[in-house]
C-alpha cells in the first residue's frame, strides 16, 4: 500500500474511534404528509415512512413526540428495545407494513395497526398495560393476538376487515372496562357468546357487512348493550325476541338483511330508542306483540311494505316514522300518519295518490297470493323450529331435575 494512503486512512480511523456514539446513530425524522392524507389532526403526527431496519439495530433515534404513524416501516421483529426508544410515544399507528412480530408497548394509550403484512402481535402476560383503545385492520389471515385479558384499561376495541369466518367472545372474557366492540367486514359466520361472558360494560357492538345468519346465542348476556348493529348481514328469519333481555338497548340497526320478521313472544325492549330496518325487503310486518315504549325514530326505508299489521296505539307523534320507498297502501298509510310524525326521506313524485307526500296505492291492491302463502309457509317453519329449540331447552332441564330426584331416591 502506498505510504500517501496510510496516512488519510489512519486518520479517518481515529476519527471514528473517538467520535461521539451519537453522531454515527440513524436519527429518524418526521415526513410532511399532504393534507388529504389525514381525516383529522395533521399536524399533530410524527409521520415516519419508508425505512429498513435489521432487528439488531441498536443506533436509532426516534423523535421524541407524543404520537408517531410508521408507514412503510419494515423490520423483522418490531421489539420492546427499538419501542423503548420511542421514548414520549403515547399514540402509535402501524401502516402498509411488514413485520414478523410486533410487540405492544406496555404504556401506549393507543394502537393502531391497519394493512399490514405481520405475523404476530405479542401481548406481554406479565406486563400491565395502560391500552385504551386498539384497532385491527385489514390483518387477513393472521392470528388474532393472545393475553387480551392483560389489557385491563382497554375500552375500545376494533377489529375490522379481517378474514375470521368465526370469533369467540371468550377471549374477551373479564375486559371490565370494555365499551366499544367492532367487528365489522370480517367475514364471521358464527358469533359465540359463552355463558360465563364477563365484559359488564359493553355499550357498542357492531356486526355489519359479515356474514351471519343468525342471531348469536346468549344475546341478552350483554345485558348493558346499548348499540347492536347487524346491518348488511345474511339473516333471512328473525325472532324479535330474541333481544328480549337488551333492557338498555337503545339503538338497533337491521338493514341489509333480506328479512322475514316472526313474532312468537311479545318483544320488550324498554329502552329502544333508534330501529332501523331499511333495505330489508320486507313485504309484510306485524307488529302485535312489540312493546317499545320508548322508540323515538322508526326507518324502514325501502321496503315493500304495502301496510304494518298492529301498528302499535301506543306510537305517539314522537315518534318520526320514516317510511320512504314501499308499496304502500293510502288507507293503512293514514291510519299510520295519525299516529306518528312522518319523515320523507326522499319526496315521491309522479303518483296519482300521496298520504304526507308519500306515493300511495288508492284502489285495491293486486296480491300475488302464491307468492305470500309461500312466504307464510317459510315462516311457519322457522317458527316451528325456535319452538322446537325451546321444547329441547325444557326438556334438558327436566332431565336434569329428574336425574337429581332420582340421585336422591335412591340414596334413601
Amino acid at each position: 500500500m502506498s505510504k500517501r494512503l496510510v496516512g488519510p486512512m489512519l486518520l479517518v480511523t481515529i476519527l471514528f474511534s473517538i467520535a461521539p456514539r451519537e453522531l454515527l446513530a440513524r436519527n429518524l425524522t418526521c415526513v410532511e404528509r399532504p393534507e388529504a392524507f389525514w381525516q383529522d389532526e395533521p399536524d399533530s403526527w410524527c409521520v415516519i415512512e419508508d425505512v429498513d431496519l435489521e432487528e439488531s439495530s441498536e443506533d436509532i433515534h426516534f423523535p421524541e413526540h407524543p404520537k408517531i404513524y410508521l408507514r412503510n416501516f419494515n423490520v423483522s421483529y418490531l421489539s420492546p428495545t427499538l419501542l423503548f426508544k420511542m421514548r414520549s410515544v403515547q399514540h402509535l399507528t402501524v401502516e402498509s407494513c411488514s413485520m414478523t412480530k410486533l410487540y405492544m408497548k406496555p404504556t401506549l394509550n393507543s394502537m393502531e395497526i391497519k394493512n399490514s403484512n405481520i405475523s404476530e402481535v405479542i401481548i406481554d402476560k406479565d406486563s400491565n398495560y395502560e391500552l385504551q383503545n386498539f384497532s385491527l385492520e385489514g390483518i387477513y389471515r393472521k392470528p388474532l393476538p393472545n393475553n387480551y385479558i392483560r389489557l385491563t384499561h382497554l375500552e375500545e376495541l376494533s377489529i375490522r376487515h379481517n378474514d375470521l369466518t368465526r370469533f369467540n367472545m371468550r377471549q374477551l372474557n373479564g375486559l371490565i372496562k370494555l365499551k366499544t366492540l367492532d367487528l365489522s367486514y370480517d367475514h364471521i359466520e358464527q358469533l359465540i357468546i359463552p355463558d360465563a361472558l364477563h365484559i359488564p360494560n359493553l355499550k357498542e357492538l357492531y356486526l355489519s357487512d359479515n356474514q351471519l345468519e343468525q342471531l348469536p346465542t346468549n344475546l341478552k348476556r350483554l345485558k348493558n348493550l346499548e348499540t347492536l348493529d347487524l346491518h348488511s348481514n345474511q339473516i333471512a328469519f328473525l325472532e324479535m325476541s330474541r333481544f328480549n333481555g337488551l333492557s338498555n338497548l337503545k339503538k338497533l340497526v337491521l338493514s341489509g338483511n333480506r328479512l322475514q320478521i316472526s313474532t312468537l313472544e311479545p318483544v320488550y325492549l324498554p329502552a329502544l330508542e333508534k330501529l332501523e330496518m331499511i333495505g330489508c325487503g320486507l313485504k309484510d310486518l306485524d307488529m302485535l306483540y312489540w312493546k317499545m315504549p320508548s322508540l323515538k325514530y322508526f326507518n324502514v326505508y325501502d321496503n315493500s311494505l304495502v301496510a304494518i299489521t298492529n301498528f302499535p296505539d301506543s306510537f305517539t307523534k314522537e315518534l318520526v316514522f320514516v317510511p320512504t320507498g314501499n308499496r304502500w297502501s293510502c288507507l293503512k298509510l293514514e291510519a299510520i300518519s295519525a299516529k306518528v310524525t312522518i319523515k320523507v326521506k326522499e319526496r315521491d313524485h309522479y303518483c296519482e295518490h300521496k298520504v304526507a307526500d308519500i306515493c300511495c296505492n288508492g284502489g285495491s291492491i293486486d296480491f300475488n297470493l302464491v307468492e305470500t302463502l309461500d312466504r307464510k309457509v317459510q315462516l311457519l317453519k322457522f317458527q316451528n323450529s325456535i319452538l322446537y329449540e325451546k321444547l329441547e331447552e325444557t326438556n334438558h332441564k327436566l332431565e336434569k331435575v329428574i336425574g337429581v330426584v332420582d340421585q336422591r331416591v335412591v340414596r334413601k
